[in-house]
């Protein structure tokens, strides 16, 4: 690999900057993301594609830019201390079933819980109310709650005057958002809009937890904008028992020092992906490295023939699956339990993990992948690097709010200790972010207006059949599609052979009224058809999605030995359509074909 790179370095002296790319790794450590952005700087390469491309990077951009931190503003300890928690499309029983527990002890210390999705999950029998509403809306109702709170007078006035710049224009866009017109848009009655945001603004406390989902649409940002701008004005954005809790909990931000300090003279702005993408078709990549999966992007099959233009690709993964098979060179990875280093948790704390056995075969870490990578390419300029341990503690030296998370106090922290923590002697900081309403944007007051959001408003996902008369004539129904916990990701759980005997392969969950209008029947094999293709899945009927809506599981894998978890990928039929920053998968039309 060392030798390919360099001979791409030899053969375009001026332009080599842009002809290696990774697709980042997933599931290692912390150590081994900071080890690839390491060596791949250093030597001049700045295309790392993350996985924030295609899960929630909108949502954590939004988050960055109104309050200045990706990460989660509380801690979940928070929950049981708030009067409401509202989960917006956060099927918690099914995508982190273990945080359950937290939702069980608001629930018996008097905490109202609110579900907000558009089809009945396990998720709905941990909430005391449910509210159904189309998919992709979830910006309009928030907009709409803001109106009422408006017109009502009813939103915390000294909370906006002191600590929020933006609010009169979000207030003045959200006067056509009329309680009719919210309910035209979502589906939820109109008085029900009302009593929601009037009880909300009422609250001594609400926590709100936004489901990864929520950034899968081209409307991401915009929603996720409307669940600050409504937090801010009820004055539940920060202090105890009040805030928002992204989807993944509370991975603390890169540090700004750390990539300084490695980023070669003069190297070039990391591409986005989707220009990654593009150069790889246009045959302007002469290196990959495989570190996830190419079908966690949209319009996959576009992926797969771009990558196939690649003159030299290098899979690093644990299973002989579609991307084992384009490679030129595997070099297998370590499991978790293989390896050593930090891991992130959902109360934004840091945690060291130990390694259980030694690796087996010919599996070497991603870390040591990295490094020992880093010093063929770099020889006699490469730090030494002998264990995770030097690379964590590199990066605590450079980061002032990582100073006091020493590896001698994360091993004798089983649990971990939650970031920020600036000194050694300081305990970590649970709860909120933002105690005394002081946010990390430069003026520390939220920003509803930052650069690049654009004008507050709601619209339509892209592909959607409800905005575009020409796509409903073709793509009648909305497509959707997640994660349920037997296949709860192609890379790991598809190849294990306990969880394949509870999988079903390629369903489609719609209602009964849906598949009288399609024509189709319980357990009968159909096609899903988009603009980009189709897949063969079983309908699946129950009462317990919207009429009009198809549900799909998302993370399947053609290669799995296991017939319940083996399946075409819904990537390859889900169209180019993307938000700022990250990918939708979800609200574009579809349609229903028999096989």
């Amino acid at each position: 690999l060392a030798q390919k790179i360099q001979k791409t370095k030899k053969k375009h002296p001026e332009d080599y900057a842009h002809r290696l790319a990774l697709f980042a790794p997933l599931w290692d450590c912390h150590e081994a993301e900071l080890a690839a952005h390491m060596t791949l700087y250093m030597a001049g390469f700045p295309d790392i594609c993350p996985p924030g491309d295609v899960c929630i990077g909108n949502l954590a951009t939004t988050l960055r830019l109104c309050l200045g931190e990706m990460t989660s503003p509380i801690t979940i300890d928070e929950l049981e201390k708030a009067e409401h928690i509202l989960l917006v499309g956060a099927n918690i029983a099914v995508t982190y079933p273990v945080y359950v527990q937290w939702i069980r002890k608001a629930r018996e210390k008097g905490v109202k819980v609110i579900y907000l999705d558009f089809r009945t999950t396990p998720t709905s029998g941990q909430a005391d109310e449910q509210v159904i509403l189309r998919p992709g809306t979830d910006g309009a109702l928030f907009l709409g709650m803001i109106a009422v709170l408006v017109r009502e007078r009813l939103f915390d006035q000294k909370f906006v005057k002191q600590h929020v710049n933006g609010f009169k224009e979000v207030a003045s866009a959200c006067k056509e958002y009329t309680p009719e017109r919210t309910s035209e848009i979502t589906g939820v009655p109109a008085e029900k809009v009302v009593s929601m945001a009037r009880m909300l603004a009422r609250s001594r406390g609400t926590i709100i937890w936004i489901g990864g989902a929520i950034s899968r649409y081209t409307n991401a940002m915009q929603t996720v904008r409307a669940i600050i701008a409504f937090a801010a004005a009820t004055g539940h954005l920060a202090g105890q028992g009040k805030g928002i809790i992204p989807f993944q909990g509370g991975k603390p931000p890169a540090s700004k020092d750390f990539e300084k300090r490695f980023k070669a003279p003069g190297l070039d702005e990391r591409l986005h992906v989707r220009k990654v993408i593009y150069n790889m078709g246009q045959g302007d990549v002469d290196v990959l490295i495989l570190s996830s999966s190419y079908r966690r992007y949209p319009d996959a099959n576009m992926v797969k023939e771009a990558i196939q233009k690649v003159g030299f690709v290098v899979y690093r993964g644990f299973f002989m699956d579609e991307e084992a098979e384009m490679a030129h060179l595997i070099i297998p990875s370590t499991m978790a339990f293989e390896s050593a280093g930090s891991m992130y948790g959902a109360q934004r704390q840091i945690v060291w993990r130990n390694k259980a056995i030694e690796p087996l075969g010919e599996t070497i870490p991603d870390w040591k992948f990295y490094t020992d990578l880093g010093r063929k390419l770099l020889e006699g300029k490469y730090l030494t690097v002998n264990g995770p341990e030097d690379i964590y503690e590199l990066h605590r030296s450079l980061t002032p709010s990582w100073k006091g998370l020493t590896l001698e106090r994360l091993k004798k922290s089983p649990t971990g200790i939650s970031w920020p923590c600036p000194a050694e002697d300081h305990p970590g900081t649970l709860g909120s972010l933002y105690p005394d309403n002081q946010f990390a944007t430069p003026d520390k007051k939220v920003n509803l207006l930052p650069k690049g959001l654009g004008p507050v408003q709601w619209t339509e996902p892209k592909g959607s059949p409800s905005a575009d008369a020409n796509i409903r004539k073709d793509f009648s129904l909305i497509f959707t599609q997640g994660k349920i916990a037997e296949q709860w990701h192609q890379t790991l759980t598809n190849w294990s052979a306990y969880m394949g005997q509870f999988g079903g392969g390629n369903l489609i969950w719609i209602h009964p009224k849906t598949a009288a209008e399609q024509g189709v029947a319980n357990g009968e094999w159909i096609y899903i058809e988009t603009e980009v293709g189709k897949i063969k899945a079983r309908v699946h009927l129950t009462e317990g999605i919207l009429p009009g809506v198809v549900w799909t599981p998302s993370s399947l894998n053609s290669q799995s030995p296991f017939t319940g978890n083996r399946g075409m990928s819904t990537n390859a039929i889900t169209p180019n359509y993307w938000d700022k920053v990250a990918a939708q998968f979800n609200g574009f039309g579809c349609r229903l074909k028999k096989v």
